[in-house]
């Protein structure tokens, strides 16, 4: 699928909008309807919500290593994708040899975590106790391969319309924080995080905020 422009905004998208809408000497004005289909194509998404991290080392816990701020209403109905992209390995040995190289029997592995934003007064991370209790839903993405011997890429997607995405978009409300995870679970398996990225993208509403602007 086409992919986002990351230099999208808002502004431009407008300015589009009204270029589109006015007569030129190459072609007469477009619809509003037809300008605003071609306003939500991919390449016009707006970048609302990004962080990174890394690298990190997580030990024999769950680490929120990025929280993105707070969801505003119109957000949270124009979500359209969501990216976690990772570069990741476990501590590279264990003894259960059949399982090397595999998924099967791992121990370290990332999630998505919806958690309630209501009285949280600070901008970073909640502190553990007081993050699972506000915990909404945890979604796991991706395992570590088993005792792996370098470090892997992968991008998890969310796409409007998938059964995770509606999931999400179910639990999430106004003032609702995203964070992404890096887990490690019993002594001696390490989660090493090299970089982690979080995109959050939407489509410009312009049919319902676009001309007051």
């Amino acid at each position: 699928s086409s992919r986002p422009l990351p230099n999208t905004t808002h502004a431009s998208n407008l300015a589009t909008f009204f270029c589109l809408s006015r007569p030129s000497p190459s072609g007469p004005a477009l619809p509003p309807e037809l300008i605003l289909q071609i306003l939500a194509h991919p390449t016009r998404w707006l970048l609302t919500h990004s962080g990174s991290a890394g690298p990190i080392r997580v030990v024999n816990k769950d680490l929120p290593i990025i929280t993105l701020r707070p969801f505003t209403t119109e957000e949270i109905q124009t979500l359209q994708r969501i990216v976690f992209r990772f570069r990741s390995k476990d501590q590279g040995f264990s003894w259960d040899t059949p399982n090397h190289g595999t998924y099967g029997g791992s121990w370290t592995w990332f999630e998505a975590v919806v958690r309630s934003g209501k009285n949280d007064d600070s901008d970073g991370p909640a502190s553990h106790s007081e993050g699972e209790d506000k915990v909404k839903k945890r979604f796991e993405l991706q395992r570590n391969r088993h005792a792996g011997t370098r470090m892997d890429n992968y991008e998890i997607v969310f796409d409007d319309g998938d059964s995770r995405m509606v999931e999400l978009k179910s639990f999430l409300k106004e003032g609702d924080v995203l964070e992404f995870r890096a887990c490690a679970r019993f002594p001696a398996w390490v989660n090493n995080v090299d970089e982690a990225k979080v995109e959050v993208w939407c489509v410009d509403d312009l049919a319902s905020r676009g001309r007051s602007h």
